[in-house]
């Protein structure tokens, strides 16, 4: 009976000193630097936002939020780092849809669950992906285009930035809700694909917002259509392809802030109530509208809900376009 109640009084103590250093924690928190995870690498659009984040949040919370960059397979590897960090608050990272949506359902095997293995803090920002053509192409509309692909199976061609790319799903997207065919062109980068869209060696190019502004602005890329459901505030001369007639074909390349599953529900308030406030800060604002970007301040709740619906969607999408994980 003696050794029963030892061990009921240990575990009894061990819930306490537990629930103690939890409220003891969040009270406190942030009480040394937050570490953020970018799993991309460092220049690209996704780290120049979540630097720029990165910056307005350490003021608020009045602590660092130093940026670790740790880019590979598809942003799965630095994800992954964090799935195994402590939940404690101090290690969290730039979530999106590659590494959440896309990734998970492009390769066997990930170091991570998207839903389970994390716990969401809320959205950052959103681009919308854009088809565009080349400026002597003869369509100027997205009905023109999908009344030729109807007519002629299998005779446009789409440049990506690679097998199961944001753009590449943009187009898989486009082709299930159109119901025709096009073929798929893939390039290591979006950039390297612009050359040969603009000599009319392929006929579009899927791309992210941010990415093919610079061709847009200089005159050599036409913008026909964005997978979004709200014109672009930089382009709002270009329609949505909902307004074109195809409502399903959205896709938004988003932004979150995600940390290791079982955070204190008091971090997560704390964090959130932050990024809420960076979100709303108008020199972030305008820099995020700099690059092409929308503030994207889901909550926790909404985010979550977000990561699972484009898990599930990119799943079907993925699977009627007979793509293989590789």
């Amino acid at each position: 009976m003696n050794a029963l109640l030892r061990v009921v009084a240990g575990a009894a103590l061990a819930f306490l000193s537990f629930a103690a250093l939890a409220q003891t924690t969040a009270g406190s928190y942030p009480a040394r630097p937050i570490r953020l995870m970018v799993p991309y690498a460092a220049g690209g659009v996704s780290d120049i936002l979540g630097r720029a984040l990165a910056q307005k949040m350490s003021e608020l919370l009045g602590q660092p939020m130093v940026v670790e960059n740790r880019g590979g397979a598809g942003g799965t590897l630095g994800t992954g780092l964090i799935a195994e960090a402590g939940p404690d608050g101090y290690a969290i990272v730039l979530s999106s849809l590659t590494a959440y949506a896309i990734a998970p359902n492009m390769m066997k095997k990930v170091p991570y669950d998207p839903v389970k293995s994390f716990t969401a803090i809320g959205g950052v920002a959103v681009a919308p992906n854009i088809l565009t053509v080349s400026v002597t192409s003869q369509f100027n509309t997205l009905r023109g285009i999908i009344t030729y692909a109807q007519a002629n199976p299998d005779k446009l061609t789409f440049g990506s930035s690679g097998i199961g790319s944001v753009g590449h799903l943009s187009g898989e997207v486009l082709r299930t809700s159109a119901n025709v065919t096009m073929v798929h062109v893939p390039y290591k980068s979006a950039g390297l694909a612009y050359p040969d869209m603009i000599s009319g060696n392929i006929t579009m190019v899927f791309d992210t917002l941010p990415s093919a502004l610079q061709h847009i602005k200089s005159g050599k890329a036409k913008p026909i259509a964005v997978l979004s459901d709200k014109r672009s505030p930089l382009l709002p001369e270009v329609p949505t392809f909902a307004e074109a007639g195809f409502p399903e074909a959205t896709l938004h390349f988003w932004l979150g802030l995600h940390g290791p599953a079982k955070m204190p529900p008091a971090v997560v308030e704390k964090l959130s109530d932050a990024l809420q406030k960076a979100l709303a800060s108008s020199d972030l604002r305008d820099r995020f509208a700099s690059l092409g970007a929308d503030p994207y301040p889901l909550t926790p709740e909404q985010l979550q809900a977000k990561t699972s619906a484009d898990f599930e969607k990119l799943a079907r999408v993925i699977k009627a376009a007979g793509i293989e994980p590789q």
